[in-house]
């Protein structure tokens, strides 16, 4: 910035001065004198140059110095661009990654609600978009303005009458842009959230592809996009409509005041006689050169108006408190010996309560599992351990400690979480395995955690073995092989407390029989939490706890809920009774 900077002012001194040279360069050829301010500052300069007796030669030393003067300004002109062009895309880098790092550390509740397209749109494109305030404002802005304001001390050492006139025309224009700016940056900022929208219909379309041609929905996503191209492509079209304003007003504006200052300089010449005539043509020459960079600076509103609105969305963003800033936990927790307890916990989501009064315990090495019907809570139950939610209303001790008292990293280190909608990124599969801790593990940890996984015999098929690239989301893979990866990394991380949430409910028989045994090994030892739709894999969990409407209504063993006849038994019996034979039509 320093250099950008110093080089567009040195640029706008050279350039100003080469237009004042004007004056000496008319006299030598009109054989006249001007005695003023300015031409006692260029007798200093270039006073060397000129010479009384010989006006060919002090016109052709005048040329001489114009073209230096000319060519050094350029050189700065150069040297301004290449510096102006690094800080602005270092600075909206650091803008972007600064984002991104933010988003990473939001918390769970804010995905919920922002849809994906509205935070690509957020990160990708609104971060570009504020690229536009730092080139007007750092690189031509500054050049423009050092211009300006030069231009305007050379035009008051050569008319301070005719100079006042001259500068009737900056706060006249910034008048008659204030209304056109200030409906720009409103129709920047919704077409800031249009963009977004457009951006989610495509997320959503390429993520459920595969549903969308099942259901012949194809003109359907055409329709919707359709809709919300053709709202921001209307909104673009009234935005332009307003920026186009802005250029003719200034021009007309400035060639008007142009006019008028070339009628007043002809009068103070040609009847005043308190002007001459080389001092008039470099006054209009220098209020000519001035107009472009004046004009640009009218501009700089204007354009800057969608790097504003794109800065506002970015800041909504920004100024979002992250999990870090709001977690108030102290200790360090490196260890866990004793019990998960739920102490009369509740939780509502923007006020609508989805868990009331949850108490029960969970002892080291117990297998607790969750079952009930859809919504009843068991997700949103598991979700609050590790603490992606926090409770509304009472408390979950860890070894008798409030977990609100622990740091989130040091909480989460103790957990680990196994899903039906298994995450795998577009990296190796050993990547993949040791996610999250690069160099920590050994291929050797990372083999033996696969073959404990049942996983070990299928990596070996694949082209590259552990070094194969998996593709986005391991579509490479079926959904019993995506699950088994999802143990290893669980086994490798080894935590004391796991979450199995749906872990085997979208697999087929022999998928479920490899992926059973990988999640037996992956119990030993380990507090879990299981969240089964199938009751099979759960007959022999320590405790089971039957959720409906955000309350635990039945809480025991297998055996003794299912001799209770309550709500478990009643789910058992729709499992595992006899279909009925049909009979042939």
């Amino acid at each position: 910035m320093a250099v950008t900077i110093a080089c567009n002012i040195g640029a706008a001194l050279l350039d100003v001065f080469s237009f004042t040279l004007l004056i000496p360069f008319l006299d030598a050829l009109f054989g006249t004198q001007t005695i003023g301010r300015v031409t006692e500052l260029q007798q200093k300069i270039v006073g060397a140059f000129l010479h009384s007796g010989d006006a060919m030669g002090s016109l052709r030393n005048i040329i001489i110095v114009i073209l230096v003067a000319v060519t050094m300004k350029n050189l700065l002109v150069w040297l301004s661009g290449q510096s102006g062009a690094a800080l602005q895309e270092y600075v909206t880098r650091d803008l972007r990654n600064t984002l991104y790092a933010h988003l990473q550390r939001l918390p769970l509740g804010y995905f919920t609600r922002t849809k994906a397209g509205q935070i690509l749109a957020r990160v990708l494109t609104d971060t570009q978009q504020t690229k536009q305030v730092i080139t007007e404002a750092v690189t031509r802005s500054i050049q423009s303005a050092a211009m300006v304001l030069t231009a305007i001390a050379a035009m008051f050492a050569i008319s301070w009458r005719l100079s006042l006139l001259a500068l009737v025309v900056a706060p006249l224009l910034i008048g008659l842009l204030q209304p056109i700016l200030r409906k720009l940056r409103k129709g920047h900022k919704r077409l800031g959230n249009q963009y977004g929208e457009m951006t989610a219909v495509v997320q959503e379309a390429v993520s459920g592809i595969r549903l969308v041609k099942s259901y012949r929905g194809e003109g359907f996503e055409d329709a919707r996009f359709r809709e919300a191209s053709d709202r921001y492509s209307r909104g673009m079209v009234r935005v332009n409509r307003l920026a186009f304003l802005a250029q003719p007003i200034t021009e007309t504006v400035a060639t008007g005041i142009a006019m008028l200052i070339l009628l007043i300089g002809a009068r103070q010449v040609r009847i005043e006689r308190s002007m001459s005539g080389s001092e008039l043509i470099a006054f209009l020459a220098i209020v000519m050169r001035m107009l472009q960079p004046l004009k640009q600076l009218s501009q700089v509103p204007t354009v800057a108006q969608q790097s504003l609105a794109a800065a506002e969305r970015l800041f909504e963003v920004l100024d979002h408190p992250t999990e870090t800033a709001r977690d108030r936990g102290t200790r360090e927790v490196t260890t866990f010996q004793g019990t998960v307890a739920f102490e009369h916990v509740g939780f509502a989501y923007d006020d609508e309560p989805v868990l009331r009064d949850i108490t029960f315990t969970a002892r080291r090495g117990a297998v607790v599992a969750l079952v009930g019907p859809s919504g009843a809570g068991k997700s949103t139950l598991v979700d609050l351990i590790p603490r992606f939610y926090e409770p509304t209303s009472g408390r979950i001790l860890l070894d008798g400690v409030d977990t609100q008292e622990i740091t989130l990293a040091s909480l989460r280190a103790l957990i680990g979480i196994v899903s039906q909608d298994t995450v795998l990124f577009n990296d190796t599969v050993r990547n993949n395995i040791a996610y999250g801790a690069p160099g920590r593990f050994t291929d050797a940890q990372v083999e033996a955690a696969a073959r404990a996984a049942n996983a070990h015999a299928f990596i070996q098929e694949l082209p590259d073995g552990y070094a194969t690239v998996l593709g986005e989301r391991g579509t490479r893979l079926s959904g019993g092989q995506r699950q088994r990866l999802a143990i290893a990394r669980a086994l490798l991380a080894d935590p004391p407390i796991l979450i199995l949430d749906e872990a085997t409910s979208a697999l087929d028989t022999e998928s479920e029989r490899l992926v059973q045994e990988a999640i037996d090994r992956l119990l030993s030892g380990r507090t879990v939490f299981v969240i089964a739709h199938r009751l099979s894999t759960i007959q022999h969990a320590s405790q089971i706890l039957v959720l409906e409407r955000g309350r635990v209504v039945e809480q025991g063993t297998h055996e003794s809920l299912v001799a209770l006849g309550g709500v478990y038994r009643r789910l058992h019996a729709m499992q595992f009774a006899e279909r009925p034979a049909v009979a042939p039509a």
